[in-house]
């Protein structure tokens, strides 16, 4: 008989976040607030989520990559790397805001009418 390894214990309270584009908009909204480093933006997402999400740094530095590669934010070439967001990047992010504020209007419709529906 095979064992299989226990799961890994997770952080109770953290929401995981998995979608390259949530990890996107978190780090585009967090470089809004001013230029820092991918220590300091992560803190800020783990702060204003009053801790509920917590991005490990391996998914964090190839983001801001990605991000600096696509001119949505620029490093500066300090001997600390700080990321502040571009003219496109603040309009992205706007865009993107609006797409999850309705995003999250309809979801909520639809989880009212389900409620609605069994009560």
């Amino acid at each position: 008989m095979e064992t299989r390894p226990a799961p890994r214990p997770t952080r109770t309270g953290t929401v995981e976040v998995r979608d390259r584009r949530h990890v996107d908009l978190l780090l585009l909204a967090a470089a809004a607030h001013g230029p820092a480093t991918g220590y300091q933006l992560i803190d800020r997402i783990r702060d204003r989520s009053g801790g509920l999400v917590e991005l490990p740094v391996r998914v964090v530095v190839p983001e801001l990559r990605r991000l600096t590669r696509n001119r949505l934010v620029e490093a500066t070439d300090d001997r600390v790397r700080r990321y502040a967001l571009t003219p496109l990047g603040r309009r992205i992010l706007a865009a993107r805001q609006e797409d999850w504020a309705r995003f999250c209007l309809a979801l909520g419709r639809v989880l009212d009418a389900s409620d609605r529906e069994r009560g």
